[in-house]
């Protein structure tokens, strides 16, 4: 009896432990389900390509962690973000260079996963690692559509006389006047890397050079003074829509968290993520109101904007800078209102130019712009001068070297008629 008391109880403890044991599978399944499989082929995915080593890297950290906080809400499963970032050397740990994936963890957050690491010694800003990491974007990742965001220190369209050596020192064109020498540091390119002891810097000409055309439906330049007319046209083969500011914007830049659903749409929602950051220093900052400006343009009118600059340049008059609303702060290089100036130059040359077409012309190349009621120097932005874009004011009779690079670029062939 006592035996088969035994075997009875060894029964149910079993028969209780597999019961238990049943209980506890779907939970823990529940908790932690596989991950869904990856798709084939994305709708949209977008790249944000970051020259982050310099004096903005803590904004890019708060930058990544807002990125991350944004894809909670984005549209999509089937749209990707992409962050290549350069980390620079500090606390013994070597400088790098990784491009990043975020994807959702087992937790069920966002976290930045590393697709591909590059040898740190070739700088962000040399064009041929522009095009290598768009190329692994495009391997990795293939989709329907691509967008590219440029987040760094920005200046427009003026060379930044670097060669892209590392660590060799940057060189500056032998015979530069002495005028230009005192302002390179302010004068205008793309992105900022620094590594063995240099900054480099990448020139508008050799940054289209390295984009593949027709990739991009939009590239947007989270960075100062990147939205004017010189560049624009020379990303006119490489994408559909331009993104950027003519102004500087606050070091903070655009606010990731409520512009990445917007952007990370079957098809990104350009007006509305550009409101965003109008939003964001006009309502929400501390320090607000601040200044903001922003443009988004569509690069398949631009031709028809250089038709109307043809006119209006045609037997040029460089035109007085008193009354011009100005986008640079003292001590750079001055830019000036693109349609503004443009006018003001036809006026001048007594070329008459119709308004119902220059205007229908703008309409349709401007999808939306924004601005604060001041500048960062305080100087008011009135809005009919405003046209989200802004524009060199081209001297013939000077040759200094920003001026020399000025005349090989694509806008100078395309607008000015000498």
């Amino acid at each position: 009896m006592c035996k088969d008391l035994s075997h009875s109880v060894i029964i149910c403890f079993l028969y209780v432990l597999m019961m238990v044991f049943l209980a506890v599978m779907p939970a823990c399944d529940k908790e932690t389900p596989p991950p869904p499989p990856e798709p084939e082929h994305f709708e949209n995915v977008v790249l944000v390509y970051a020259a982050s080593a310099n004096n903005l890297y803590g904004n890019m950290l708060d930058d990544k962690s807002e990125m991350l906080r944004g894809l909670s809400d984005a549209v999509s499963p089937n749209c990707r973000l992409m962050l290549y970032e350069t980390v620079p050397a500090s606390g013994g740990k070597e400088r790098s260079a990784v491009l990043y994936e975020a994807k959702k963890s087992g937790k069920g957050d966002y976290v930045f996963k590393a697709v591909k690491e590059y040898p740190a010694t070739t700088f962000t800003t040399d064009p041929d690692r522009l095009a290598e990491v768009i190329r692994d974007v495009r391997d990795k990742r293939p989709s329907d559509r691509y967008g590219l965001m440029f987040w760094s220190h920005g200046g427009g369209w003026e060379p930044g006389f670097t060669d892209h050596e590392y660590p060799k020192s940057p060189v500056v064109a032998a015979g530069d006047p002495s005028e230009d020498e005192d302002r390179l540091g302010m004068a205008k390119w793309w992105g900022v890397d620094a590594g063995g002891g240099i900054s480099d810097k990448m020139d508008i000409d050799e940054l289209a050079d390295a984009l593949p055309d027709g990739c991009f439906d939009f590239i947007w330049f989270d960075c100062c003074y990147m939205s004017c007319i010189e560049l624009a046209y020379q990303l006119r083969h490489k994408t559909r829509y331009f993104v950027a500011y003519p102004t500087e914007v606050y070091s903070p830049g655009l606010d990731y968290s409520a512009a990445i659903p917007e952007l990370l749409k079957p098809v990104a929602d350009l007006p509305a993520a550009a409101k965003t950051i109008y939003d964001y220093y006009t309502y929400r900052v501390s320090y607000a109101p601040a200044a903001v400006t922003i443009g988004v343009f569509d690069l398949s009118v631009i031709e028809e904007v250089a038709a109307v600059a043809r006119r209006a340049y045609s037997g040029y008059v460089k035109p007085e800078t008193s009354g011009l609303q100005q986008y640079t702060r003292t001590g750079v290089l001055p830019a000036y209102d693109f349609r503004q100036s443009m006018l003001a130059s036809a006026v001048l040359a007594g070329n008459t130019l119709d308004s119902n077409n220059v205007d229908d012309v703008f309409r349709r190349f401007t999808v939306c712009k924004y601005a604060s009621e001041r500048d960062f120097n305080g100087r008011l932005i009135e809005s009919e001068k405003y046209c989200g874009m802004s524009a060199h004011i081209y001297n013939p009779d000077s040759f200094t070297a920003s001026e020399r690079f000025y005349r090989s670029l694509d806008w100078f062939k395309a607008a000015y008629v000498e």
